[in-house]
């Protein structure tokens, strides 16, 4: 029922800020939209390209982890993005079976920002393969909370969850 009203709401707000821009010729003449990985709280593919990570996500979805995670460990910090970085440090530390690090990882990412929910979603992925079921399905939790909407965070840690409970 939160998510329906949430959704509702979304609506009539993206309705209003619309027919306001469409009243107001001179303010949209400038406007530019810039899409940038952030997977800390939005529906965004995690592997989704930006200038900083497009070769870190290539390499990725060519299953390269340990390159990918060696090329992460090199960039240099950046406070606008370093759950990120943190999170997918997690990620490729995880798919290279290092599975203390990555939930190293993933501790700093959530530390720096707990509504981040590609980490959020990693950690309960990692959670499945240590058998910590319950640990896995509180993240899931934390991730309906933060969502308005069912997102892919949600949705694929749901299924995880879900596949890892028939077996």
């Amino acid at each position: 029922m939160n998510k329906i009203l949430c959704a509702i709401l979304t609506i009539f707000f993206t309705t209003e800020i619309a027919f306001s821009a469409m009243s107001d010729s001179s303010s949209s003449s400038n406007s530019s939209s810039s899409t940038s990985y952030s997977s800390s709280s939005d529906n965004s593919d995690p592997y989704a390209p930006t200038s900083r990570f497009n070769e870190i996500n290539k390499l990725i979805k060519l299953e390269k982890f340990a390159e990918a995670h060696k090329m992460l460990k090199g960039l240099k910090k950046i406070n606008t993005d370093e759950a990120d970085r943190l999170n997918l440090l997690g990620f490729t530390a995880r798919k290279s079976g290092n599975l203390t690090a990555a939930g190293d990882f993933y501790e700093q990412a959530l530390a720096i920002n707990p509504r981040h929910t590609g980490a959020l979603e990693y950690q309960g992925e990692l959670f499945i393969q240590l058998g910590k079921i319950e640990l896995a399905k509180a993240n899931l939790e934390k991730i309906d909370k933060i969502c308005w909407l069912p997102c892919n965070a949600e949705r694929d840690l749901k299924k995880a969850i879900e596949k890892s409970t028939a077996n």
